[in-house]
């Protein structure tokens, strides 16, 4: 099962994040910020098959915080999202806020592909 660390610092935004994706059977882990997530990805006992990120947070921002996650981890896959529109190249995916439940589970899918999804 993939193991996904959601950095988001809105928290209703977070916990929604976090149930849709366990109700799709993915072992999920949530911070509220860039430095929370770099704690919870060391403390968890796998290592993190999918980092979200909202793009802009306090402190340190997403873009930030998976170039630190991706120098220990280096098979370390990214989706950014932000409810602005994404003007700079960026690594990985990007979905802009608002998206469905639908749309961020085919993104998820279809970044981890080939890691085997539920």
């Amino acid at each position: 099962m993939p193991t996904i660390l959601i950095a988001e610092n809105d928290a209703q935004v977070r916990k929604l994040l976090s149930t849709v994706l366990r109700n799709a059977g993915y072992d999920v882990i949530s911070a509220s910020g860039g430095e929370s997530a770099v704690a919870a990805a060391e403390r968890h006992p796998r290592p993190v098959d999918l980092l979200i990120a909202d793009i802009v947070m306090p402190g340190m921002g997403g873009a930030d915080l998976y170039a630190e996650l991706k120098s220990v981890q280096p098979n370390l896959r990214v989706l950014f999202i932000s409810g602005f529109m994404n003007r700079q190249p960026l690594p990985g995916g990007f979905l802009k806020k608002p998206f469905s439940s639908e749309t961020l589970i085919a993104k998820v899918r279809e970044i981890l592909t080939p890691i085997s999804a539920p």
